[in-house]
């Protein structure tokens, strides 16, 4: 089978169980946080002036909507292949466009340019990340990409041993290595940080911990580098 074609089918069935996904809907409390701190990493990305804005891999359109209720002087549009996702996301964010569409085919695009292009948590499930980035170029000139941190050791080895992680074919990526594909694809690095020390689907004590001292470790560089949870890049074209 072919590795997007099965992707799609792992996240249309997550949908289709959980009318949504297992992260936005019936969460634990660690991916309430997780995802809570890439969204605050996201809006602040975003810089004033922007009008218009793509969400690639909106998925159920959770996230896609935060964009929307933090800033709805922007016209946003979300896309993504799961074709059941994006019907749920149609039909509860009736302020979004919303269409099935896949970051790797770019004849899937709208004919539309975007002020800025929104990569987040999609291109570790890609067959092709590279090309993502370069097709995220042609929809729009400034990019953000959030993506696990693939420094990290401790992810390293929840990816080979996590369930979740192998039937989602996860795969985390160094930032120098995501730095390079964005370089190669005609952009420039306006900005890179580590965020966030809380894992997806941890035990809640732990997490209410980790949580409590994440800002004080978000100032610690090395600590946030190796062991963060995310790389968030904003980068232009050149």
């Amino acid at each position: 089978m072919n590795s997007l074609k099965k992707n799609v089918d792992v996240f249309n069935a997550d949908v289709a169980s959980n009318e949504g996904y297992m992260y936005t809907t019936n969460a634990k409390l660690s991916s309430l946080l997780a995802n809570k701190r890439m969204s605050e990493a996201i809006l602040k990305s975003i810089p004033k002036g922007v009008n218009t804005l793509v969400d690639v891999g909106a998925g159920d359109g959770s996230y896609t909507n935060e964009i929307h209720q933090a800033r709805p002087e922007i016209k946003i549009t979300g896309f993504d292949p799961a074709a059941v996702a994006i019907k749920i996301a149609a039909g509860k964010y009736k302020d979004i466009a919303f269409f099935e569409g896949n970051i790797l085919d770019a004849s899937t695009f709208p004919n539309q340019k975007f002020d800025i292009s929104i990569i987040r948590g999609v291109l570790h499930h890609l067959n092709d990340p590279q090309l993502a980035i370069e097709n995220s170029g042609i929809m729009a000139d400034r990019l953000v990409i959030v993506e696990p941190n693939g420094n990290n050791p401790i992810l390293k080895m929840i990816e080979k041993n996590s369930q979740y992680h192998i039937e989602h074919e996860e795969r985390s990526f160094t930032c120098s290595l995501l730095k390079q594909w964005c370089v190669e694809s005609g952009f420039e690095i306006e900005s890179v940080d580590y965020i966030g020390f809380v894992p997806f689907f941890f035990p809640t004590l732990l997490t209410r911990i980790i949580y409590f001292f994440q800002p004080v470790m978000e100032m610690i560089y090395p600590l946030k580098k190796y062991f963060g949870a995310q790389i968030v890049i904003v980068c232009k074209k050149k």
